[in-house]
């Protein structure tokens, strides 16, 4: 059950889309200029597209590309925290106007929300303590291996496909992934290493192995908005676009990322 949410999930909003018009109170461009606010959906725990710093003050790649986004729309930016199981369920609610979060996407997906242009793209890795003795992903495809893994993440899916007999703990953060792999409640998890990178710091007893390169790119992280919001999706895009000619778009690139880690959409 736990191991299929994703898919549940998924399947879940198509049939609400379908009965309730593609997101139950989601707002268009005209609505979100009267109001003078959007609201956005961002993920605090998953830096560094978004976290809390040191004043408590929400930061992050999603945080900066949400505020140009509102700049461009001449309204101002409302964060809503949510979890990674939660951005597609809080879009169609109509809890958000558009959503980040490390939002990928994906053919399932697209077949209940819309998606902006890319912003970048990501790449899977293994991270496993070294006293596990993984040492290549074809190592998880036995079952012998028990995965930790975030629910409602891309990889939840990628792993039902490619190593279906390993055993997997969901939960709900990359932090409480983290804290469990260290604990010897799992032996690895397989995700996107420019996010759950910044975690590793905050179990220095463990040493850990970061395997890459047996997968292409997951694929591109776009924000994602309901179907029905077709002026929005145009308006978010011709911001983008924008950004992309006047290189602010690689400047927010380059301030949260390392240019040699994540690699940057065409």
């Amino acid at each position: 059950m736990r191991a299929n949410w994703n898919s549940l999930l998924l399947g879940f909003c198509a049939v609400s889309g379908a009965l309730w018009g593609g997101g139950a109170g989601a707002r268009d461009s005209a609505a979100i200029r009267a109001s003078g606010h959007i609201n956005i959906g961002v993920e605090p725990g998953l830096p560094p597209l978004g976290e809390y710093d040191d004043h408590n003050e929400l930061v992050g790649y999603d945080v900066d590309i949400g505020r140009e986004i509102a700049r461009g729309m001449g309204v101002e930016p409302r964060f809503v925290t949510l979890s990674s199981s939660g951005r597609i369920p809080y879009l169609m609610a109509g809890k958000v106007d558009i959503v980040l979060g490390g939002l990928t996407l994906t053919p399932g997906r697209a077949e209940v929300i819309a998606f902006s242009r890319p912003l970048y793209s990501e790449q899977f890795a293994v991270i496993t303590p070294e006293d596990r003795g993984i040492t290549s992903f074809t190592d998880l495809e036995s079952g012998a291996h028990r995965l930790i893994e975030v629910r409602g993440s891309t990889a939840v899916a990628y792993l039902q496909q490619r190593v279906p007999k390993a055993p997997m703990l969901l939960l709900e953060s990359y932090a409480d992934a983290i804290r469990a792999l260290a604990q010897g409640r799992g032996d690895a998890m397989v995700d996107v290493i420019e996010y759950v990178g910044h975690y590793l710091p905050s179990q220095p007893q463990v040493h850990w192995r970061i395997i890459r390169g047996f997968a292409p790119p997951v694929g591109d992280d776009c924000i994602g908005m309901t179907r029905q919001d077709v002026a929005l999706r145009a308006d978010v895009n011709r911001i983008l676009d924008a950004m992309e000619h006047d290189r602010r778009l690689e400047q927010i690139h380059r301030r949260w990322f390392d240019p040699a880690v994540a690699e940057r959409a065409p």
